[in-house]
């Protein structure tokens, strides 16, 4: 943490008094998720309204949604691919159309999947990025008084590039004198400076987080000033483009307001909430933490995440927790969504026993490391959160460490196993392509993967994206070959844009991998473990205690199920090994207190490993996991 306020604040704090009040509109475009308002929109009103400024949020995603239909626009907003498909979508609005659609669908073979997926044909496809959504960036432009706002922001994450283009480009043209601010992860390091001198109706970049370079940049523009000298923001002059790229980022979380999110809600209503969302409420934002404290000491290989702000920064578990009730009293729901990409670990100490003792009914989605204990997840379940992103990523330790990910294939079934126990709904996928992996790795996962079932499936199983910012992008020690843009990006920007500065998602030759068909019987394995888990029957592996012995219910294959009963030492070492792994001695000397010292470590080694072959258990360098979950709930 920095001792003394940046010299944006005080820039900001300065000028607040000098600068007159203007009206500022912030736009969040398609294709951003319907069910929660944009924390990016939400945070930067509330903090130009600290300086005295109007602010409006134009949530033209929700409009585009009721238009296309709840489940349509979903698949396409949820819809991470090759296709880059949102983008390109808005790409004829943006840029007009180049007739090269069928080019676009040769280069870009998943989009038939894709089509399928969101209930449209090709044609129909087709038809919505030439006429449709052309007339409604259209619409859009001329049914609000965008003349009247002295700046408009765009923020742009994901695939709202392109449609943010679209309608900055229409409005520029209508009115010219109004300026235009972009920012957001689409417009970090270089790929901001390159968007500035390549489409001129942007007149300004924000680059790296935006809170506090963004009041100071409207508060010299309100008072007739450039933008010159702010760090992160850049601009055209003369023909070129001036200003200062290095990323603004905050240090001083507990500083930060909290979001303003009344437009969305206005929005939701006025444009009918049981059509946009359903029967489920929305989700609330909110950011407890920036940056990653693991990347800070080991950047995982394939992430891309946090461009130049890896350093981790959080706020107080005391401002957290006043940020939550003051968020829930004002919009009268109590789910939120930690947009962090790791949890502070101070808030299984200070924020979560608090909620628990507060009996709030809170529930949340976060981001965690795999490698949280029993106890740790009981916490997090207790204090509300249902919803976990824990990076699994793999069950093969010697993929994890190529990955850097400081876990092992034992902690990453742990935390599954208690995840599930406790409730929890499980995001995770398996990853392949990574330089030095073996063919024994996909064996040993192969062999695992139906032990498993009867925890949640992965999402799917694949070779790695190459993104920006990673590792694997950025440092040549890797062999890494022939990086360039994604196929589709040349079907969505125009002729005169460099792909290589704008692109985040790269294609690639990767040497020292495996084939794709060392890959297929783990996709095959996926493939089913997530059919067991949407059939009548799921999967299941429980224990239930006795006095005396344990009872063991097996339906992880619905064709042979079973049921075993363990006794004495067995059941004794089959318990113990349930919280977490342990070795063969420490299972013995836990027995040895239990039954005596006359229990030997080669007679517990030989009960560990029956259980082994018998699928009851999991073992690796010489540490045993017990798979079975208790039946009972309350433990």
């Amino acid at each position: 943490m920095v001792a003394n306020p940046s010299p944006l604040v005080l820039a900001a704090e300065h000028t607040a008094h000098d600068a007159p009040s203007v009206t500022v509109a912030l736009v969040n475009m398609p294709f951003a998720m319907v069910d929660r308002p944009s924390i990016q929109c939400g945070l930067l009103k509330a903090a130009l309204t600290r300086f005295g400024h109007r602010v409006d949020v134009h949530y033209l995603n929700l409009e585009l949604a009721l238009t296309l239909g709840r489940a349509a626009y979903e698949q396409i907003a949820e819809h991470r691919s090759d296709e880059l498909l949102g983008d390109w979508l808005f790409a004829v609005a943006a840029f007009g159309d180049r007739g090269d659609e069928e080019a676009y669908r040769a280069a870009c073979p998943g989009v038939e999947r894709t089509c399928a997926r969101i209930g449209l044909s090709w044609d129909e496809l087709c038809r919505l990025r030439r006429e449709v959504l052309p007339a409604t960036v259209a619409r859009w432009a001329e049914g609000v008084d965008w003349g009247r706002y002295a700046v408009i922001g765009f923020t742009s994450v994901f695939e709202q590039n392109v449609a943010a283009l679209a309608l900055a480009r229409q409005i520029k043209r209508r009115f010219p004198h109004v300026i235009t601010v972009f920012g957001g992860a689409n417009f970090e390091a270089e790929m901001g400076p390159e968007q500035v001198r390549a489409f001129p109706w942007i007149d300004y970049a924000v680059i790296g987080e935006a809170d506090e370079t963004f009041p100071a940049l409207v508060n010299r523009l309100a008072r007739g000033e450039r933008g010159a000298g702010l760090p992160g923001v850049v601009y055209r002059e003369n023909g070129r483009v001036a200003g200062d790229p290095a990323p603004g980022r905050v240090f001083r979380m507990d500083r930060l307001p909290d979001p303003n999110y009344d437009e969305y809600f206005e929005t939701l209503f006025r444009l009918g909430r049981e059509q946009l969302v359903g029967d489920y409420p929305p989700v609330l934002p909110f950011e407890s933490a920036r940056g990653c404290w693991w990347g800070q000491k080991h950047h995982c290989t394939f992430c891309g995440l946090n461009a130049g702000g890896m350093t981790f920064r959080s706020r107080s578990p005391e401002t957290v927790a006043g940020q939550l009730r003051r968020l829930a009293a004002r919009y009268h729901i109590a789910n939120f969504q930690a947009v962090d990409n790791i949890m502070d670990l101070r808030y299984l100490e200070a924020l979560f026993p608090a909620l628990v003792a507060a009996r709030l009914d809170y529930a949340f989605f976060y981001e965690v490391k795999a490698n949280l204990t029993r106890e740790q997840v009981r916490t997090l379940a207790r204090g509300g959160v249902h919803s976990i992103q824990p990076g699994i990523e793999s069950f093969s330790t010697h993929i994890l460490k190529l990955m850097r990910k400081g876990t092992t294939m034992l902690r990453n079934i742990r935390l599954l196993k208690w995840a599930h126990y406790y409730g929890m709904r499980i995001g995770w996928n398996i990853l392949c392509g990574f330089p030095g992996e073996r063919p024994e790795d996909y064996d040993q996962q192969a062999k695992l993967l139906p032990l498993l079932f009867h925890l949640p499936p992965p999402s799917g199983a694949g070779r790695i994206w190459l993104e920006r910012f990673s590792p694997y992008y950025a440092d040549p020690s890797f062999p890494v070959r022939n990086k360039r843009p994604r196929r589709a990006y040349r079907f969505i920007y125009p002729e005169g844009v460099d792909l290589d500065k704008i692109a985040y998602y790269f294609d690639y030759e990767m040497d020292d991998t495996l084939p794709d068909e060392a890959y297929r019987p783990l996709q095959q394995l996926v493939d089913e473990w997530k059919a067991r888990w949407n059939g009548p029957n799921r999967p299941l592996l429980v224990y239930q205690r006795a006095p005396d012995w344990l009872q063991i219910i097996d339906k992880r294959d619905p064709s042979a199920p079973r049921a075993l009963a363990l006794h004495g030492l067995e059941a004794d070492a089959y318990e113990f090994c349930s919280d977490t792994d342990h070795s063969a001695e420490r299972v013995a000397s836990h027995l040895q207190e239990r039954h005596g010292s006359d229990v030997t470590t080669a007679a517990v080694e030989a009960i560990l490993h029956r259980l082994c072959r018998q699928g009851l258990m999991v073992h690796e360098d010489g540490h045993f996991l017990s798979l079975a979950l208790p039946v009972n709930p309350n433990w």
